[in-house]
Formats: structure tokens, sequence, C-alpha cells
């Protein structure tokens, strides 16, 4: 008996001292935030010293950054001579290629300015992610669980690092989380006017135009809010103003495009080419995806292969060579729909759980990490859509909103390869919803043990 109460004893002083922890944590949880935030940096910092010194970004964004550099025109994505191009969004290689102007061409300086705002920006969008899930009703303990995976378990450091500091990825998931915290902010007591509406619409129009992905789930968001707040006889009001300032974000770029090109291209020119790079003979093969990958880029496209370089050179440039490989891969689909559907099925799987050879897709290394890396980002891929599906079946409200940016953006990645940098615009926000998941099923584990307990 004196045995038994003194485990009881035990037992019920860890309980306390548990409960005396959690109540610490919640009452200072942003001070705990900002010090994970700060253990964040300090790692990513540490391996931009020790591990990316030698590490530089390519392709098309770095093209068009040392064209902006050299000259100040969007131009030369395939490499210099291809001409102007809307091959990809402006915002970022206007940045680089101006501090690659003053501060030297991948020199010391200028990578560590660009991959510091990279960094930053991506921090930027956990915090926001930790705050917007704050709105929406999640508890402090869990936020501060679903932050530390985020900021301590950096899963994909050449992106955020290296790869971010040219392309649009790291801040296409920054405005994404931005407008997750306008459109979860009106949860919170307090008049909302058609001035928060607008904010959020440029939000999201800037969204769509860095990443139309990205910004289609923007648009679905903004419409749930309509929904959700207003009556229907305002909606025509809300809708107008929405489609305005679209209009604004989209009008200096498009009237560029129409100078440039003599055609309406309000986003990018590149669609066609991304569709015959996912939409092809070779792609339904059972041969190696890897291999099958990378004998379609020197096949077609300009940056990879000279051949290919020189054929869209010859039909008068990029926007009349996209245009022509995508009505190549629409007339494939249209002959061969069970395929598309099947590789559409297995775009939507690879954009959630990206497999090995996406992540060595120009060079094998394969490192000790890689397994373990694997396991951690389907595991909170998969936890993660449980909780999107959840919360859009069951969870219901504001949770709509976080589902949204799960789900949505794979419609558009069904039907092109996705890549790894692709994924990274919901990693952040699968992270936030595995752990909701959790805490609900912990807290129903909980709650039906307590009956049987007494």
């Amino acid at each position: 008996m004196v045995a038994f109460l003194r485990v009881l004893f035990q037992y019920s002083a860890l309980v306390v001292e548990m409960v005396r922890i959690i109540q610490i944590v919640e009452g200072n949880y942003r001070r705990i935030a900002h010090l994970i935030l700060l253990v964040g940096l300090f790692e990513r910092v540490w391996w931009l010293a020790v591990r990316a010194k030698d590490q530089y970004v390519g392709g098309e964004a770095l093209n068009v950054a040392q064209s902006v550099a050299r000259n100040g025109t969007i131009a030369d994505a395939f490499e210099k001579g291809s001409g102007l191009t809307a091959h990809l969004p402006p915002v970022l290689v206007l940045y680089a290629g101006y501090v690659y102007r003053i501060f030297g061409m991948n020199s010391a300086v200028s990578d560590f300015i660009l991959s510091s705002t990279a960094v930053i920006t991506v921090l930027a969008a956990a915090y926001l992610l930790f705050l917007s899930f704050g709105h929406i009703g999640m508890t402090p303990i869990w936020r501060l669980a679903a932050l530390a995976a985020f900021c301590l378990v950096p899963l994909f450091p050449q992106l955020e690092i290296v790869t971010f500091r040219i392309w649009e990825g790291g801040l296409a998931s920054f405005v994404s989380a931005l407008l997750l915290y306008c459109v979860t902010r009106p949860e919170q007591p307090g008049p909302q006017t058609i001035r928060s509406w607008v904010v959020s619409s440029l939000v999201g129009s800037f969204l769509f135009f860095l990443n139309p992905a990205a910004g289609l789930a923007g648009f679905a968001m903004l419409a749930v809010w309509l929904f959700r707040h207003r009556s229907i006889r305002a909606w025509p009001g809300y809708i107008a103003a929405g489609a305005v300032v679209l209009a604004v974000v989209l009008a200096p770029w498009t009237i560029r495009n129409y100078e440039a090109f003599g055609r309406f291209i309000p986003l990018r020119s590149n669609m066609g080419m991304e569709l015959a790079l996912a939409n092809h003979p070779g792609a339904v093969s059972n041969r190696d995806e890897k291999a099958v990958m990378l004998e379609r880029l020197r096949e077609i496209h300009p940056q990879e292969s000279q051949r290919a370089f020189d054929t869209m050179q010859a039909m008068g440039g990029e926007r009349i060579y996209a245009d022509k490989l995508g009505a190549e891969a629409k007339a494939w689909i249209a002959a061969h729909p069970t395929q598309f559907a099947a590789l559409s099925l297995r775009h939507v799987v690879q954009f959630y759980f990206p497999p090995e050879w996406q992540w060595n897709i120009y060079v094998d290394f394969p490192t000790r990490t890689m397994k373990l890396k694997l396991m951690l980002v389907y595991l909170f891929s998969a936890l993660g859509l449980l909780g999107a599906l959840f919360g859009l079946v069951r969870w219901r409200g504001p949770y709509f909103y976080p589902a949204i940016m799960v789900l949505v953006p794979a419609v558009t990645y069904a039907v092109v390869q996705p890549v790894l940098r692709y994924h990274y615009l919901i990693h952040g926000i699968t992270i936030f919803m595995a752990i909701e998941f959790v805490r609900r099923v912990v807290g129903l584990v909980l709650s039906r043990s307590r009956p049987a307990a007494q």
C-alpha cells in the first residue's frame, strides 16, 4: 500500500509539473516562437557558411537575372541571345539582377544578400502560419510544435538558401501565408470593411502573378471568405473590387508582354513546354522515371539542349516554340485520355510525396539522411492531407482556408511534371495541418479514455 501511494504521489507530482510547464509555455508562447525562429535562422546561416559556399542557383531564372544585371532587360531565359522572355515572373529576377549589377555576379556579397532574403522570407512565412492558426483556434503549445518542426528540422535547405535566391517558391510561400493571415483575421471580433477585402485581393492577385497554382488556391480562399462573411447581395461589389485589383496587378506585365510578343500573356509563356515535358509517349513507359525526364529535357528544352535551342530560334522564339510543343502535347492527350489520367494521378502523388529521384535530378549523391528526409516529408504530407480532408468535411469553419492551401495547388500540378520546389509551396502548411490533425486525434483519445478511467 505504501509503495502504491508513493507511485501515485510521484505520478501526481509529474502531472502537476507538466501542467505548470505547459502554463509557462502558453504564457510566453510569443517569446518562445521568436526564439524558435532565431534558432532556425542560425541553423540556416550555418548551412550557408559551411555547405553552400560553392553552390550556385542555375537555370532560366539565373539567365534572366544575368540579363537584368547586364542591360536591365528581362530576357535570355535560355542563355544569351534567346531574346525577350515571359518564361517566368519578373519579380525576383529583377531583384537578383540589380543585386548582381551592384555587388557582382555570383560574388560572395551578392549570394549572401540573396540567401539572406530567401531565408528571412521562408521563416517569415512560417511565422505567419503560426499567427494564422492562432486566429483559427489552434492552441499555442501545438502551434509552437508546428513552428519548431518547420524551423528546427530544415528538410529543404538547398531550396531555402540557394534556389530561392532567384526562383519564386520561397516568396510565393510567404505571400500565400500572408493571404491566410488576412482571411483568418476576420475570425476575430471586430468590424470588417471593403478595405480589408481590397488588401486581401491585392495579396491574392500578387500571389497569382507569382505562382498561378498557389494563386488559384488564394482565389478559392477569398471566395470562401466572401461566402462566409458577406451576404449574396454584397457579392457583386466585392467581386468587382477584386477584379479591378487583379487587373491593376497584371496590367504592367501584360502590356509589356503584348509589346514584346504581340500577344496577350498575363502570366507566363511556358505552359506549352511544361505540358509537353510531362505528357508524351515516353512518360507512360516502364522505364526509370528520372532517365525519362532527363531524356525529355534534352529532347525539347532549350536550356538543356543546343539542338532544342537552335530549333526554338529557327521557329521564331520561345513563345512560338512553346505554343507548338503545347499543341503537340494537347493532341497526344486528346488521343490518349486514359494514359493522361494515369499520368495526372501520378503527378498528384509526386506533388505530395516527391520521390527520391526528384531530390537528385541532375546528380546522383545518395546520403545517409535522404531516407530520413523522405520519411519526414512523407509523414508530414500524409498527416497534412488527412488534416486538410478533415478540415473540409468535419472541422469546417475557418479550417476551410488551410485545407484549400493544401489541396488546390495539386489541380494545376496534376498536368505537369512536379519538381521539388513545387512541393515546397505546401511544405509549411502541411506541417501545421499535420500537427493540427495529431492534436485532434490526441484530444479525441483523451476524451474517450476519461470515462473509462472514472
